[in-house]
């Protein structure tokens, strides 16, 4: 019962995780192109106030979950997948903060880009999905 609690925390830390993260590229690139500063402070501080609380609530609640029976999910061929998308939207959770940062701080040419990275997050976020509902069809 306890383990269930804990993946459905983490799936809603991943709701509003992706949520907050993709509003902060597309707010990081709409600034950038209408060189806004006020919409590149909307775009930080949305990624410090719910993008970067709800990653360390999914990261804890996951890896709690992990925590509680390793052995049993290093066995599953689909959990490997899943867990590379995963660390692929960790890298660009980080990469669009930086760029919030710097659009945020002056630098316009920064968030030129954000609709790419959030294309990508977003591509990494659904085959983290897919792994783990499509799991019965991925094990050989």
């Amino acid at each position: 019962m306890f383990a269930n609690f804990l993946v459905v925390l983490h799936v809603t830390a991943n709701l509003v995780w992706i949520g907050a993260i993709a509003s902060v590229g597309w707010l990081t690139a709409a600034a950038s192109k209408a060189n806004d500063a006020s919409a590149a402070t909307l775009a930080r501080n949305l990624y410090l106030r719910a993008a970067v609380p709800a990653f360390l609530a999914s990261f804890v609640f996951g890896g709690s979950r992990l925590l509680l029976d390793p052995a049993y999910y290093m066995h599953l061929h689909w959990f490997h997948a899943k867990l590379t998308a995963a660390l692929a939207i960790i890298a660009l959770h980080h990469v669009i903060g930086a760029r919030a940062k710097k659009v945020a701080g002056g630098s316009m040419q920064e968030g030129r880009v954000g609709g790419i990275l959030v294309g990508a997050l977003l591509a990494c976020a659904f085959l983290s999905v897919a792994c783990v509902l499509l799991k019965q069809s991925l094990v050989p």
